[in-house]
């Protein structure tokens, strides 16, 4: 269901605020263009245009900086060129700094969403003050502000975990005066204290999922706020009191993973059962007198950029291509079967159905792509020696209703897929980890096992008597030590489970497993540079029973004995720049401190 979040008014309250004023008096004169606060804020209508225009901020995709966190990370690779990129990207080598684009318009996205959050804040403590809600509005007034609130915790949380460590500014209100305009940086800890507050008060006030009166699925719910809650403790490793968020979220909230593996990652999967947060792009309601990188068009790039057409292009890079591909499937599942039309005989499925539902592989016979079998897509999609890659991402991409991605209407660039943050199965993945870390192996490897069941994959342990799945382990094998599990869980099972989604997620896996496990980025390079793969022609048989060669090495393999291609190369350059002092966090944006009288 599409709810129609543009196209609504949008209410600034300007400031005017810039940084050529030498003094008060300019802020003191009143600009006719300008809406006066006193004509406006009068009614929950009024209160309700800011919050849609608070909504609108999850267009932007500088909000979350998707594609520019894939590819700092290890979950995205440039593939403009191979073996290496004519044009490096600034965040897959590590050489963004306080100057760079990117990390000055996050700052100002964040922000910016912090303040229309804060209008209706005000706006609806106006109201209250004023004697104007009646008790048929309350549920109305309480429901506002629980959203907004929940969005002024989420936009400094997205700038927490993003830049200084976590020291930010905290905008508690509209400005008013260069004073309240220019504000320091606060210390990390008073930022997540206010963070927590925000969004503790949206998880006891929000409706819960399925539960709004009007039916509008695309509004945000209080398992996102608990899920978003149990993160902040996870990430100081106080597993305890995460698990009491992550736990709440999967019991009482009305989530269930998604069984129709068609409604993962498709059009016809949009707020499927598993999802806690989603983005709502519009195809019938684009507004095209912006352009499609201003974030307001209600459409998004990201197809554009996981599907192969720009410097910025963020493909699957070769590490992870590879581990999907050599999933093991469980060969008791019979969803991992398929019918070969050549022969009329049973035949195992050629990649897991998690790679399936991910990732674009070439060796994906049995998989839709593009309207055609993965491995016959026409062009440069996979590609080991020119311009292409080893896998793309599906999470973002059109390929389940459209021939082409420059079909989508009005162009490559204005995508109308929903962008999934949260979902069941990564807050189940984060309850994991915090059993795997208070000894409770068992419990972790039954909520990673029920993942692993939705996909049809081999499942972690002994089978201690279980004939209906097939196991890693035999009943004689010891079981896995919380250390094992944790290693498998850092390189493997989150990765390739929640691999390219949410908010720099993978990046802030790293900063956090670097103090429980002393494996951050750091470490993770050192793997990636020391990685050696190859790249291998496909051979496959056609649908006339002829055999055929997909030239280029579009495949991966650990076996050089028929390489065309060495992929040892895509993490050279990030390892010898990294610097986790100067890269662990983005810096203060330049902008904000050439502006901003208060920073140093």
């Amino acid at each position: 269901m599409k709810n129609t979040l543009l196209k609504i008014a949008i209410v600034f309250i300007t400031l005017g605020v810039t940084t050529s004023c030498n003094n008060d008096e300019f802020l003191d004169q009143s600009n006719p263009n300008e809406i006066d606060i006193s004509n406006f804020w009068r009614n929950l209508d009024e209160t309700q245009t800011g919050l849609h225009a608070t909504y609108k901020m999850l267009y932007n995709h500088n909000t979350f900086n998707i594609i520019e966190e894939l590819l700092r990370s290890d979950m995205g690779y440039p593939s403009l060129d191979r073996p290496l990129p004519a044009s490096p990207n600034t965040f897959h080598i590590h050489t963004y700094t306080s100057t760079t684009d990117e990390v000055n318009e996050k700052w100002q996205t964040n922000y910016t969403g912090i303040f229309r959050a804060n209008q209706v804040i005000e706006g609806l403590e106006k109201i209250e003050a004023e004697g104007k809600i009646t008790d048929e509005d309350k549920a109305e007034w309480t429901s506002q502000m629980a959203q907004a609130r929940f969005f002024r915790g989420l936009f400094h949380y997205n700038l927490y975990t993003t830049y200084n460590k976590g020291s930010i500014i905290i905008r508690k209100k509209v400005p008013t005066s260069l004073e309240e305009y220019s504000m320091p940086l606060s210390k990390a800890e008073d930022v997540i204290k206010f963070i927590r507050e925000d969004l503790e008060f949206a998880y006891a006030n929000l409706y819960k999922n399925g539960e709004y009166p009007d039916g509008d699925v695309s509004k945000i719910t209080a398992g996102a706020a608990g899920a978003i809650l149990g993160d902040s403790y996870l990430n100081e490793l106080n597993y305890t009191k995460a698990a009491t968020y992550y736990n709440d979220v999967i019991d009482n909230h009305g989530y269930v993973l998604e069984s129709d593996l068609d409604k993962m990652f498709t059009t016809a999967g949009e707020f499927n059962s598993e999802s806690i947060f989603e983005v709502n792009y519009t195809a019938d309601n684009v507004d095209l007198s912006f352009g499609p990188w201003d974030g307001d068009t209600g459409t998004n790039t990201f197809a554009l950029y996981t599907r192969g057409n720009t410097q910025r292009t963020a493909s699957s890079p070769v590490w992870i291509a590879y581990a999907y591909k050599k999933e093991v499937k469980d060969p008791l599942d019979q969803r991992n079967y398929y019918i070969d039309p050549l022969d009329n005989t049973k035949k195992i499925r050629n990649v897991s159905l998690r790679a399936s539902s991910m990732l674009a592989l070439v060796e994906d016979e049995q998989t839709m792509y593009y309207e055609v079998p993965t491995h016959l897509v026409q062009g440069p999609p996979f590609n080991g020696v020119k311009w292409g890659g080893f896998g793309w991402w599906k999470k973002y991409t059109n390929h389940d209703i459209q021939e082409l991605e420059t079909d989508t209407p009005n162009g490559f660039a204005y995508s109308a897929k929903n962008v999934t943050l949260i979902r069941l199965s990564g807050v189940m993945l984060n309850l994991a980890e915090c059993k795997i870390k208070t000894g409770d192996v068992q419990g972790a490897l039954t909520l990673i096992n029920t993942i692993r069941k939705r996909w049809g994959l081999v499942l972690l342990g002994r089978p201690n008597g279980d004939i209906a799945y097939t196991y890693d382990k035999l009943d004689t094998d010891p079981e896995y030590t919380a250390d094992e599990l944790m290693q498998h869980f850092m390189r493997v099972e989150k990765p390739l489970e929640m691999g390219a989604e949410g908010h720099a997620s993978r990046w802030i896996d790293f900063q956090r497993w670097k103090k429980s496990d002393n494996y951050g980025f750091a470490e993770r390079l050192n793997e990636l540079q020391a990685l050696t793969l190859y790249g291998v022609n496909y051979n496959y048989i056609d649908e006339n029973g002829v055999a055929r060669v997909k030239q280029n090495a579009p495949s991966v393999s650990e076996d050089p004995t028929n390489a065309v291609v060495t992929v040892d190369y895509e993490y050279d350059l990030a390892s010898g720049n990294y610097d986790e002092d100067k890269h662990g966090y983005y810096p203060i944006p330049s902008r904000e401190v050439e502006s901003n009288n208060k920073i140093d």
